[in-house]
């Protein structure tokens, strides 16, 4: 009898150790890295959000794959990635020619490492696993297991779009503009302050003030003093929260170029009573 008892909790000891091994612990989740979107598309044209971040244009009617690093639009709480597919005008139909097709991963990616290496946290793909309709938006909504380090969501405020803080925004890019065309390294450093070092934070690199200034005379040397902002038809865009404020034209074009075919981004930031760039 005491043989047969140690024969049954030998075999179940056994099961439970075959359990084990096919059932391993799920890894650790990082604690840092960089939140990273891989995507492709094909025959079918794709547009991809982060939190108001325009990561991907759906305008074009070109094939593409690629990959973007979206830490500086990752916020503490929750957040939103979406995903909108749509036919191509003016193009084969789909189901005529090649087969239509889309993927967009997000994961989490360290230094060193190529972007599939990375943890996968969600992945959008179509036809194949998704009941998806064209045209409509797909989201993926998730908490990160860890916020990127930036001071910007700590001090940045939401902004509320009336017109006399469109015309505040307009009047400090007329300042910026001719700040740009001082070529003074310094002036242009204490406008972009906050983003450069923001940005360095981020990216997890040191910020060296020096460094920064090179690159703005760098930059000086090559642009000039040819800076011009075009405020015709400005479009107002709230993105992360209503904690960025995105000045473009209304085409999404960056209202801030140079004669060389330069352009300047304006997103920027209500903290402590004025408008900052942030990125």
């Amino acid at each position: 009898m005491q043989r047969i008892l140690f024969l049954i909790i030998t075999i179940a000891l056994s099961h439970f150790q075959v359990q084990a091994e096919e059932k391993p612990n799920p890894p650790a989740l990082p604690k840092e890295g960089y939140y990273i979107l891989t995507y492709k598309n094909y025959s079918v044209n794709l547009e991809i959000d982060a939190n108001g971040y325009e990561v991907h244009s759906g305008s074009s009617n070109e094939d593409s794959s690629g990959q973007a690093d979206i830490n500086y639009w990752i916020l503490p709480g929750k957040n939103k990635i979406k995903i909108r597919l749509t036919e191509r005008k003016n193009k084969q139909k789909i189901g005529e020619g090649l087969s239509a097709e889309a993927e967009v991963k997000l994961l989490i990616g360290q230094k060193g490492q190529f972007p599939d290496e990375g943890l996968l946290l969600n992945h959008f793909q179509w036809p194949k696993s998704s009941d998806y309709k064209l045209g409509d938006w797909f989201e993926i909504e998730f908490n990160p297991p860890f916020d990127p380090p930036s001071q910007l969501w700590k001090q940045a405020e939401t902004i509320t779009l009336t017109k006399e803080k469109e015309n505040s925004a307009i009047e400090f890019a007329v300042e910026f503009t001719k700040v740009l065309n001082t070529k003074d390294p310094q002036k242009i450093l204490t406008l972009i302050q906050f983003r450069s070092k923001d940005t360095s934070e981020v990216r997890y690199y040191p910020y060296e003030e020096a460094e920064e200034i090179k690159s703005i005379k760098e930059m000086t040397k090559a642009i000039g003093s040819s800076w011009k902002l075009d405020t015709k038809k400005t479009k107002f865009t709230l993105l992360c929260n209503q904690q960025i404020l995105s000045i473009t034209d209304q085409k999404g074009e960056h209202i801030i170029t140079s004669k060389k075919g330069a352009s300047i981004p304006l997103y920027l930031s209500w903290i402590a009573g004025k408008w900052v760039i942030v990125r």
